[in-house]
C-alpha cells in the first residue's frame, strides 16, 4: 500500500495492476462534492484507476448516481446500556465480561501518554502473529505508535484494561457526529484466559450510553473470527452505499470486469475457513525460519 496527498487530504493506492485509491481517513472525513475530489485525482499524476469511497453510518440509503456495491459494516444501535446487556449480547459474552472482574482486571479511562504508549508497545510485540495473519504493528518502535494510535486526539477516549498495574489490553475510539468508531482493540494473547477484550467493549458501551451515542461501528462484518466476537457481544450488519468510480479507460474497464473485488470475495464462504487456517499455518512457519 502506497500514500500520496492531493489537496491536503490524504489517499492510500493499493493493488498491482488495477490501482484502486482511497481516502486514508474515510472514517473521519465526510464527504459531500465528490466531484471535487474526483477532479482532483484525475489531475494528479499518481498511477490509479479506481477511487472508491462509502457513505458513513448511520446513511444506508444511496446519495450518488455512481457505480455502487454494498460495504457491510459491524454496527451496535444503542438505546441503553441495559438493553445491550440483557437482549443484544449472548450468555458466552455476559459471562466473559463477569470472568474477566472475577480475575480483578480494572477497566478505565486512561491518558494518553508516555506510559500508555510503552504499555501499547509490549502489546504489539507480544507475538508477531494475530489473527491467523502477519501482525503489522509487531516491533514498532515507540514513536511510530504514538503518532499512529494518538491521531484524531481531541474526539478520542481511550481506555486500559489493566491486571495488578500491567497494560494488558487497550481500547480507542472515534466520536462523529452521528456514531463513534471503535479504532484499535486488542489485548494480549497471554492474558487470553481474562476476557479482556470482553471487558474493554462493556465499559466502551457503558460510556457511549451516557455520551448517548446512536450507533458504535466497528470494522466489517464477516465470517472472521474478529467477525463471531462481534456477533457474540450484539453487533449486527449494516449494509453502506461504497462508490467505485473509474479516473481512466483501464479503471473503466477493470470495474466492468469485476477486478476491483478483492481476492476473498470471489471465494465461495465455504471455502474461507480453510484457506484462512493454510494462510495462518504458512505465516507461522515463515516467522519461525526468519528467527
Amino acid at each position: 500500500m502506497k500514500y500520496f496527498t492531493v489537496d491536503n487530504r490524504e489517499y492510500y493506492t493499493n493493488g498491482r495492476l488495477i490501482r484502486i485509491c482511497g481516502l486514508v481517513n474515510a472514517w473521519y472525513e465526510s464527504i459531500e462534492n465528490p466531484e471535487v475530489l474526483i477532479a482532483s485525482l484525475k489531475k494528479n499524476n499518481e498511477k490509479k484507476h479506481i477511487f472508491t469511497f462509502f457513505q458513513r453510518p448511520p446513511h444506508t440509503e444511496p446519495e450518488f448516481k455512481y457505480y455502487m456495491e454494498p460495504y457491510s459494516i459491524a454496527v451496535i444501535k444503542l438505546t441503553s446500556y441495559d438493553n445491550w446487556w440483557n437482549h443484544a449480547i449472548r450468555k458466552y459474552a455476559r459471562q466473559a465480561v463477569k470472568r474477566s472482574q472475577k480475575y480483578g482486571v480494572e477497566v478505565r479511562e486512561a491518558k494518553f501518554d508516555d506510559e500508555f504508549v510503552r504499555g501499547i508497545s509490549s502489546i504489539y510485540n507480544e507475538s508477531p502473529i494475530r489473527l491467523g495473519k502477519r501482525f503489522s504493528h509487531y516491533n514498532k518502535n515507540l514513536e511510530t505508535i504514538r503518532r499512529e494510535v494518538g491521531t484524531f486526539i481531541d474526539r478520542s477516549l481511550f481506555l486500559g484494561a489493566y491486571w495488578r498495574k500491567e497494560l494488558v489490553g487497550y481500547l480507542k475510539i472515534v466520536f462523529e457526529d452521528e456514531f463513534a468508531d471503535i479504532l484499535n482493540l486488542l489485548s494480549k494473547i497471554s492474558h487470553r484466559e481474562k476476557c479482556i477484550t470482553n471487558a474493554l467493549l462493556a465499559k466502551v458501551i457503558e460510556f457511549c450510553c451516557e455520551r448517548r451515542v446512536g450507533y458504535i461501528a466497528y470494522g466489517d462484518f464477516n465470517s472472521s473470527s474478529l467477525g463471531d466476537f462481534k456477533r457474540h457481544n450484539g453487533f449486527s450488519q449494516m449494509d453502506l452505499p461504497r462508490y467505485f468510480i473509474p479516473l481512466n479507460i483501464t479503471g473503466a474497464i477493470a470495474l466492468r470486469l469485476g477486478l476491483h473485488r478483492r481476492f476473498s470475495q470471489w471465494v465461495p464462504d465455504k471455502m474461507l475457513p480453510l484457506l484462512r487456517e493454510l494462510r495462518r499455518r504458512w505465516y507461522e512457519q515463515s516467522v519461525k525460519g526468519e528467527t
